[in-house]
């Protein structure tokens, strides 16, 4: 939803995963061989994978980036990576949910087998029971690691590598949190206040100011995309008051000088430009100013 409110996309590490498999390119073929051995796919791996998605121009206004990182080694990985590209994480927004609601969500859910509408059977079953809304398809599915026991376990495994990104992300001062109970809805608004009240100001102001003294190149600062890169062309001054000439005699050189220092002293200061300072973005999600926008990230899952 958030991807679509301002046109940046939505990148999941497991899709690109797949994606790379179903490519049979390079990193795919080692993506498959990890996977088939029952290994963990390899984190440098992952973050080669996400270079080449960072580097692709769909995400130049911004980018949500869901389910990853999962620990702090990723994290700081993923905070290197996108320094060298010249981007960062603003936000983090940690989605807080009590587990057991978080058991039901997710050993509840399940999913058309036809159209992939997906439902829950204690929040949102379908109208009528077994017969799909999209489609009107009988035949449902559900993951083989979405049952209690399971669940339980993976619960485990976020609070012992996955919890201690908010403590991550809180230091950085891009740490966010949000109730992620009650209606989907009323919690898509809370991230969008979020992104509009702490990162379209940021930029905004961004923009007001370095006009004044130079030209936007490529981008603006959005929420995990491009650090306001700004080349600095400075305005052209007035032009320099000619040169008395000696024969004006003395008083009135001395007048032309003291006109030059005068004009030197009132001219307005060019300011500086550079880096804009970035917004602030955990499990994590990643937005904007003016005619571009960017997204949120989310850490309670980043950007």
């Amino acid at each position: 939803m958030l991807s679509g409110v301002y046109r940046v996309p939505q990148i999941s590490t497991g899709d690109l995963l797949r994606d790379a498999v179903e490519a049979e390119s390079p990193l795919g073929i080692q993506v498959k061989e990890a996977m088939e051995s029952g290994r963990l796919v390899d984190d440098e791996i992952v973050l080669s994978i996400l270079e080449e998605r960072f580097r692709m121009r769909d995400i130049k206004r911004g980018f949500i980036i869901d389910g990853y990182p999962r620990n702090i080694p990723q994290a700081q990985a993923l905070d290197n990576l996108l320094g060298l590209l010249g981007r960062a994480i603003q936000i983090a927004v940690n989605i807080d949910v009590d587990n057991d609601v978080l058991i039901k969500r997710i050993s509840g859910r399940f999913s058309c087998k036809d159209c992939g509408a997906i439902y829950n059977r204690h929040y949102a079953p379908p109208k009528v029971e077994n017969v799909c809304d999209q489609c009107g398809s009988s035949e449902f599915l559900s993951r083989a690691d979405d049952n209690l026991e399971s669940v339980k376990t993976r619960l485990e495994v976020y609070q012992n590598e996955t919890s201690p990104l908010i403590t991550y992300y809180r230091a950085q001062h891009k740490l966010r949190t949000v109730k992620g109970e009650g209606n989907k809805d009323e919690i898509h608004q809370k991230l969008r206040d979020i992104v509009d009240l702490e990162i379209r100001p940021l930029e905004m102001h961004t923009l007001e100011t370095a006009a004044e003294v130079v030209q936007e190149v490529d981008g603006t600062i959005i929420a995990g995309g491009e650090i306001n890169r700004l080349e600095t062309r400075p305005k052209s001054g007035k032009p320099k008051p000619a040169r008395a000439k000696k024969a004006g005699g003395a008083k009135s050189g001395a007048s032309a000088q003291g006109k030059a220092r005068a004009g030197a002293s009132t001219r307005k200061p060019s300011g500086s430009s550079g880096a804009a300072p970035a917004g602030r973005a955990s499990r994590s999600r990643s937005t904007t100013a003016g005619s571009k926008r960017g997204a949120s990230s989310r850490s309670g899952k980043s950007a």
